[in-house]
């Protein structure tokens, strides 16, 4: 077998202490979020003070420390960046997690040689989009994790990156940077840190009729959160990634307890080095993944490593903390004890959680038990129990098998199931791995030198070659009593106590008879360690370059510049683009007025599909109508997936079409690269001018902004009033993009798809009685749609005169006799406008006529009022209003 190199160990701190936490159960890096532009903006997160210790504190110890700047940033949020940016720089900051096009664009100009990680939230899936980064300057990827393993291994091939993988922790049902279902349902952006999760809601299947979906063969669905996930456990796959050469292993849990670090890095870190020594004789005990499912489980899966899971990837019944399963209810005593027969050890101080068959759930502390035993001469425990022939003695720790009795604050039956949620001795030791200092030392190698009549100097190096010196002011004397000898510099020297130093190695060059007092020892030794704590932060912390200011105004004054020059170009009548599913729905568009049309890439259930034939046909319908014919690249393709970016890209320059329109970073980067005019679609999040400028040097000719911006954020831009940008005003919006398909898993649980999206339009609905559309293409991936279909038709006149001509209705989800009557609507309105004869209430009937065509109603989205941007500031739902905290960590 080949070697390959040890990947890294990646722990989440949500605060010191988990920081802590990770690294004294070997971490090899941690990552964290400011208060500000992380993506966890309800974990406790560190401030500036805190965040310059916890860069201490880990630099001490040789652990690595990257910050989650890995939001999306508006314009007016890039001052505050810029002076955090600075900081983290300063402070030695090893590397930023990133997700805006925008962050990329300006600390690559500014800071070039802060180290940038692509964040999952870039949706990363195929080898083109980790090239695309590779030409911004990025170091390193976390891939999506939808990433199987045949795939990373095809990824990892062409990656002139470092690679890093998701290997623990909670799963999202979307592809990560995909999903506006918290943004519209409740005006909480993933995307600006403050997702709520309310995929760990109920909801059921129904049909278009909301009628509940017909079962498949497996009978009713197995629960009713169909979105929410299991938590992913790849500890069994760690020696596949070894010799993949994955470059860095993830733990996920930024807002997880530290109890929760300190087990999983624990456990993963004693596997970790198990798969790097002997990868053949590898295994796994029964005690980690115990361990690994009582500090928090929704149930494990391994993801998509091995390919699609299944319903295996779902956690249907519960969307939180499992914890392991004791036993059923047996009998219930008078005064409310509950008699169970435990499964796992049991003790005093542990948690439990009654699961009632009625589906309520309630949990309690257990104090104290009583231990039964059936009297010697019952031949049974039943016949025992049934007699009144039970001892019971009372015990704080029951051994598996045992039968115990508590006592409960609430009602139980028989049959109830246990499980145990809190384990007291997990989490004490947990706790004293990291409250007791100093777990994790650094060998140090010191020379002594003492001379009668002059002072004592200690040097040091330590194991990365940090060399210092120190120098006592006591001469030494001629000793009455007691000499310094080398054992008595080791005792001294020894005691290192709270310091991330541990002697290795000692050498000495004494005077015979020469004494030194003891308080003196003791005051050149933390001399010598704090000399050598500085020595080794020295290293990681950076002056900000002389000319910064320079740079970063010479940045600003040639974005304005290229601002300047691309709304030069603008166009003096707005253009209308729709987007379509299908060859109808295009014929549609066009009789309907549209000027562009956007198709193909993606063949859904139920609609005709496209194919060489249709594609073309459309085309030339297109170009007869004098309309512009562009290709949609489909926003999740896979290298070894017939339909994906290259078949279409492909299709795109035989056909000579007007452009493309790219939904991912990967297909960006090869239809720019194959000479076609290439805009961006929604998927590709556009939400600053620096954004805009990167992609224009990229090469697109046309950019759709991201649907999270208000109109104030909007008028921000220095590019409007330019043709490149465009405007999703209209349509069905998708709320999430998922391999994971609710109508064949959660429906059936035999071996064959029941295949409910061939015969009726599913939907998901929500306690509030809200339906959400699903589409599924031909590779069965879900895209979910929002419940509510965005209209401005009431802002159109606003949104043409601050500049947007180019304006998009998103009707993919739409028939073609919708897709007719809604453009149909919208070219009136703007040939309206072009003359000067629209008024606002031609505005408010326009909203009333596309209000009928909508079953749920219409919204004007996050116009109005934007998204939350982390817990201060607040926004408004273009859905059904969902609660602050709707999942669960």
């Amino acid at each position: 077998m080949t070697a390959v190199s040890k990947p890294e160990l990646l722990a989440p701190a949500g605060n010191l202490q988990a920081l802590k936490a990770a690294v004294e159960n070997g971490a090899d890096a941690v990552y964290l979020g400011g208060k500000a532009f992380g993506a966890r903006a309800s974990a406790e997160n560190f401030t500036r003070e805190e965040l310059a210790e916890a860069l201490n504190y880990a630099h001490l110890r040789g652990v690595k420390v990257y910050v989650t700047v890995n939001t999306l940033v508006d314009n007016g949020e890039f001052g505050e960046l810029s002076d955090f940016l600075f900081f983290l720089y300063q402070s030695g900051a090893d590397a930023l997690l990133v997700q805006d096009l925008g962050v990329i664009n300006w600390a690559g100009r500014v800071l070039p040689d802060l180290p940038l990680h692509a964040s999952t939230q870039m949706t990363i899936h195929n080898a083109a989009g980790v090239q695309f980064l590779a030409g911004l300057g990025l170091r390193r990827v976390v891939l999506a994790r939808e990433t199987s393993y045949k795939e990373l291994l095809a990824i990892k091939r062409q990656s002139p990156l470092e690679l890093e993988v998701f290997v623990h922790g909670a799963l999202c049902i979307s592809y990560s940077g995909q999903c506006l279902f918290s943004s519209m349902v409740g005006g909480r952006s993933g995307n600006r840190g403050s997702c709520a999760q309310p995929c760990r809601l109920a909801f059921s299947l129904v049909d278009d009729r909301e009628r509940q979906a017909p079962s498949g063969r497996g009978g009713a669905c197995p629960g009713e959160h169909l979105l929410s996930t299991r938590d992913l456990m790849l500890l069994d796959k760690l020696p596949e990634l070894v010799q993949v050469g994955v470059s860095a292993l993830k733990i996920e849990g930024r807002m997880k307890r530290p109890e929760y670090v300190a087990t999983v890095v624990r456990i993963y870190r004693h596997a970790l080095d198990r798969a790097c020594e002997d990868p053949e004789r590898y295994q796994v005990s029964e005690e980690e993944v115990r361990d690994l499912a009582q500090v928090f489980n929704r149930g494990f899966t391994a993801g998509y490593f091995d390919g699609k899971p299944g319903p295996a990837l779902m956690s249907y019944t519960k969307p939180n903390n499992r914890g392991l399963y004791l036993g059923r209810v047996l009998r219930t005593t008078p005064g409310r004890g509950v008699v169970f027969k435990t499964r796992l050890p049991l003790r005093a101080g542990d948690g439990i959680e009654f699961w009632m068959q009625k589906g309520d759930r309630s949990g309690v502390t257990v104090h104290s038990m009583l231990l039964h035993r059936a009297h010697p001469d019952a031949l049974s425990a039943e016949q025992a129990a049934a007699s009144g022939q039970m001892a019971t003695v009372q015990v704080q720790e029951a051994e598996p098998g045992s039968e115990v009795e508590i006592t409960v604050p609430f009602a139980v039956r028989p049959e109830d199931r246990v499980f145990k949620t809190h384990d007291e001795r997990l989490i004490s030791e947990a706790q004293l791995s990291y409250m007791r200092p100093g777990q994790l030392k650094t060998p140090i190698r010191v020379t002594a030198r003492a001379r009668r009549g002059q002072p004592l100097e200690l040097d040091a190096v330590d194991a990365d070659g940090n060399r210092v010196s120190a120098r006592g002011t006591w001469s030494g004397e001629a000793a009455l009593k007691h000499p310094l000898t080398p054992e008595v510099l080791r005792l001294q020297l020894e005691r290192l106590g709270n310091t991330p130093f541990t002697l290795a190695t000692l050498d000495c060059d004494l005077d015979e008879g020469t004494m030194y007092p003891l308080s003196e020892l003791n005051a050149v030794r933390r001399l010598l360690t704090t000399s050598l704590e500085q020595a080794r932060l020295d290293r990681f912390r950076r002056k900000l370059p002389d000319r910064i200011e320079r740079t970063a105004a010479a940045f600003r004054s040639a974005l304005s510049q290229d601002a300047v020059q691309a709304t030069g170009q603008q166009r003096h009548k707005p253009l209308l683009a729709v987007a379509v599913a299908d060859y109808a729905s295009l014929e549609a568009a066009l009789e309907g007025g549209a000027e562009t049309v956007y198709f193909g890439g993606v063949s859904y259930r139920g609609r005709q599909p496209w194919n060489p034939d249709t594609v073309e046909r459309a085309v030339n319908l297109c170009q007869s109508r004098g309309a512009r014919a562009c290709l949609i690249i489909p926003r999740i393709w896979k290298d070894d997936q017939p339909s994906g970016a290259v078949e279409w890209i492909d299709a795109a320059v035989r056909l000579q079409v007007d452009g493309v329109v790219a939904g991912d970073l990967g297909g960006l980067d090869l239809a720019i690269k194959s000479g076609l005019e290439t805009a961006t679609d929604l998927s590709i999040p556009v939400f600053n001018d620096l954004a805009v400028q990167l992609l224009l040097r990229q090469g697109a000719q046309r950019l759709t902004l991201s649907t999270e911006l208000n109109g104030e954020q909007l008028r921000r831009f220095s590019y409007r009033g330019a043709s490149c940008l465009e405007l999703v005003v209209h349509g069905t919006l998708p709320l999430m993009i998922s391999e994971h398909c609710p109508l064949g898993t959660a429906t059936d649980k035999g071996d064959r798809c029941p295949s409910l999206c061939r015969s009726s339009d599913c939907q998901l609905k929500d306690r509030q009685g809200y339906l959400f559309p699903l589409q599924l293409d031909e590779h069965c991936r879900m895209t979910l749609y929002n419940a509510r279909e965005l209209c401005l038709i009431e802002h159109l006149d606003d949104i043409i005169q601050d500049g947007y001509g180019v304006l998009r209705l998103e009707l993919r989800s739409h028939q073609a006799g919708e897709v007719l009557e809604i453009t149909g609507v919208y070219r009136w309105a703007l040939d309206l406008l072009s003359t000067g004869d629209w008024n606002k209430s031609m505005g408010k009937q326009a909203w009333e006529r596309l209000n009928r065509l909508s079953p749920q109603g219409l919204t004007r989205g996050h116009y109005l009022r934007g998204v939350l941007a982390g817990p201060e500031r607040g926004g408004e739902a273009a859905g059904p209003v969902y609660p602050k905290k709707a999942g669960v960590s």
